[in-house]
């Protein structure tokens, strides 16, 4: 194992080819010697017996005429009496003023008075033969074989990983100077393609979120920026002139602001807790009774709109979503003319809140930017007015946070409609 852990893949991949066709061709060779060898030892004895009733019969014709036999036989023969005793075991023997013919001759006397058996031993010399001639001419050829396989796997392999180099060699050059460069897509519609078409995607993701991240802190420093500028130049001109200066007036706007330094501080630390994904603790929550607190906050201005009597009850953090819902009214109250007003359904397995006003509305190319963080449409969002600019942008990362949607409609009033629309919690 740790022998394989440090070879590359291309090594592994050609090890396992060579050691899989190896252990194939082994397997196939004790096949096929098992095989040949057990029908070239059957085939021996079948000759052997057929030797033995040729040399019993040639010895019964001698004992019928009453003299000598010589018999023929390919293999050692044995004659054994039947109570067991060897009468005659030869391959060759010496026979006077007999003639030696093929085969290997026996002379046997008074066999004819005997009780005998005859045992002819097979011949292992065409199974040896054939075994020896087996190895010497598959061995070369298996091997050759294997070697043939080892350099196809080390090729075909190599050629499949170039496009991995390839998108290696381009990974490493990336950095975050460069989140536009892409790594090469593969034409071949394999493994290695759809690795090179997520690291893209992974890095579009990565580069809109680089992106998204020094507008963002570009934005937040322009925020911070203007305040301080504000009460910086205040504060030095109620200093270069103490005797003529307001103080109680310049001491009211530095407090106005503080309070907007404070908001937008605040509004960038819950923006970073969100974008880190932090889960705050999760409990039942009725929407339906923050709604009407939100409308109990602000008499006479925020209304209750058309809607369910029933609670709508979702899991989520109670703070978070009161935090939604403060947004949304809030951003509604600064654009209403004269009418805001809040309405809790329960549609479809989903808890809908609908916040809607009588302002100017928002145009249908504007739905999605109004989202986006620090972003004022024009004569809609002003700084006099206390928006930071985060509020929507915070409201729909907590919808999405909590497994909803925050989306941009009109409004029956004929201002804007803002619906948040969340799951219902499910009760076993």
């Amino acid at each position: 194992m740790s022998l394989l852990t440090g070879m590359s893949v291309r090594a592994k991949a050609t090890s396992a080819a060579v050691g899989t066709v190896a252990l194939a061709i082994a397997l196939c060779m004790l096949a096929l010697v098992l095989v040949l060898r057990q029908n070239l030892s059957d085939s021996a004895k079948t000759d052997a017996k057929r030797a033995a009733l040729s040399v019993e019969d040639q010895l019964t014709a001698s004992g019928k005429l009453r003299r000598s036999a010589v018999v023929v036989a390919p293999q050692p023969v044995t004659i054994k009496a039947v109570e067991g005793r060897k009468i005659h075991s030869s391959r060759q023997v010496a026979l006077p003023d007999s003639k030696v013919i093929s085969g290997a001759p026996v002379y046997l006397t008074g066999a004819a008075h005997v009780a005998y058996s005859v045992d002819v031993a097979p011949s292992t010399t065409a199974r040896d033969n054939a075994t020896r001639l087996l190895l010497r001419q598959v061995a070369p050829a298996a091997a050759g074989l294997v070697l043939f396989v080892a350099a196809l796997t080390w090729l075909l392999v190599g050629r499949a990983l170039r496009p991995v180099a390839a998108i290696r060699e381009e990974f490493t050059e990336i950095t975050e100077r460069d989140l536009h460069r892409r790594v090469p897509v593969p034409r071949a519609r394999d493994e290695i393609f759809r690795l090179a078409r997520t690291m893209n995607a992974t890095l579009d993701r990565l580069h809109q979120a680089m992106t998204r991240q020094r507008q963002f802190v570009a934005d937040a420093s322009h925020e911070l920026r203007s305040p301080i500028a504000a009460v910086r130049a205040q504060l030095e001109l109620a200093l270069a002139r103490p005797s003529r200066t307001d103080w109680p007036t310049v001491v009211h706007k530095a407090l106005q602001d503080t309070g907007r330094l404070q908001a937008v501080a605040s509004d960038l630390l819950l923006l970073a807790r969100l974008d880190a994904q932090e889960t705050p603790p999760r409990t039942p929550v009725d929407l339906a009774a923050l709604a009407a607190e939100e409308v109990r906050r602000h008499p006479g201005t925020v209304g209750a709109g058309d809607g369910d009597v029933r609670p709508a009850v979702v899991h989520g953090s109670r703070v978070q979503l009161s935090r939604l819902l403060t947004n949304l009214t809030d951003n509604a109250r600064r654009h209403a003319r004269t009418t805001v007003s809040v309405g809790v359904r329960v549609r479809d397995g989903m808890a809908e809140v609908s916040v809607d006003d009588d302002g100017p509305g928002i145009p249908e190319a504007d739905r999605e930017r109004v989202f986006e963080r620090f972003t004022r449409l024009d004569g809609a969002r002003a700084r006099q007015e206390g928006g930071t600019g985060l509020g929507l942008a915070i409201a729909k990362d907590i919808a999405h946070a909590h497994g909803g949607t925050l989306t941009v409609h009109n409004s029956p009033h004929g201002g804007a409609r803002l619906l948040l629309r969340l799951p219902c919690e499910t009760r076993l």
